[in-house]
């Protein structure tokens, strides 16, 4: 009884923090004794997935606002002051869950992958100046989540995983940014609740590569496990573990994202705190799903750690 009282009281509480070093530097010393600025850019429990990407000379950072309310995200954008912008506002349009905005840059363009899967599609959009455009279908026929893409000697290598399976990396490779992207041979590349589930983009550091990875083996987003990647080619990818990331002080119950751009990295971390209200919220949801007033989406670790609804 003790158990299932906790389930409907207590939920995750997820906030950003900025960090002025390379990440490279960051994984290797850990975040103990570093000078993290952390941000609380709006009323919402849940601010977590950062991606920090540069405009013009202006930084930004996109990240998911989780809605526990109806159970579904969206992206928002603000720099680094909290002003905000409508970048992903036509993405936020589109019907179902938004999340993981991983932005990079390729020949001059700026570029975004937001995790939609409930169109059981992954989607590359591209910035025209204003907001973030819908470029190409990369992959369809499955709820992609979580994608990535690194470039690595002319070859686009695509990390990403599904819904129905989060653990299960899976890797695939083409020669152009948009596609023909066909499955590596080596796919799935993991399949661990330790690190099989990306938690931010792939790191490069004087010609070494290192995918991050969540670790849910315990809880949702508990901590960060570093795979340094010893071979990648389109027919052999091979990886070991190289660091974990622990969570510290003032979020200390969770961090499940890390990206960067030139020497400043953003993370999220979480508290696990104790809501009374959530009881009515969380039974109300329940039975929204019940009688299928509303879709219901999960970003799960397993059956018996699904995000707080």
């Amino acid at each position: 009884m003790k158990a299932l009282l906790n389930k409907f009281i207590t939920q995750d509480f997820w906030r950003i923090g900025i960090i002025q070093k390379s990440p490279i530097s960051v994984i290797d010393q850990g975040l103990h004794g570093l000078d993290i600025q952390w941000l609380n850019c709006s009323t919402k429990d849940f601010e977590a997935d950062p991606f920090i990407f540069m405009i013009d000379n202006t930084y930004f950072i996109a990240y998911e606002i989780f809605d526990y309310s109806h159970g579904n995200g969206k992206i928002e954008c603000i720099d680094l002051e909290g002003n905000r912008y409508p970048f992903f506002d036509d993405i936020n349009a589109v019907t179902g869950h938004k999340s993981y905005p991983f932005v990079f840059e390729e020949n001059n363009n700026i570029y975004t992958i937001v995790e939609t899967s409930d169109l059981n599609e992954a989607v590359i959009y591209q910035y025209n100046g204003y907001k973030f455009v819908k470029k190409s279908v990369l992959l369809d026929n499955g709820k992609y989540i979580d994608t990535n893409i690194k470039k690595i000697k002319d070859i686009y290598y695509l990390f990403t995983s599904t819904a129905d399976e989060p653990f299960k990396q899976l890797l695939f490779y083409s020669d152009s940014l948009f596609g023909d992207y066909r499955l590596h041979p080596s796919s799935p590349i993991a399949n661990d609740k330790k690190n099989g589930r990306n938690g931010g983009p792939i790191i490069e550091d004087n010609g070494n590569f290192y995918r991050i990875g969540q670790n849910c083996e315990h809880t949702y987003g508990g901590s960060l496990q570093v795979m340094k990647i010893t071979h990648i080619s389109s027919d052999l990818y091979q990886e070991q573990h190289y660091k974990d990331v622990m969570p510290v002080e003032p979020f200390s119950d969770g961090l499940h994202t890390l990206s960067s751009w030139g020497d400043l990295t953003v993370i999220d971390s979480k508290n696990i705190v104790v809501k009374y209200q959530n009881i009515y919220r969380k039974i109300k949801y329940l039975l929204m799903i019940k009688l299928g007033i509303e879709k219901p989406f999960f970003d799960t670790c397993d059956e018996n750690t699904k995000r707080e609804i």
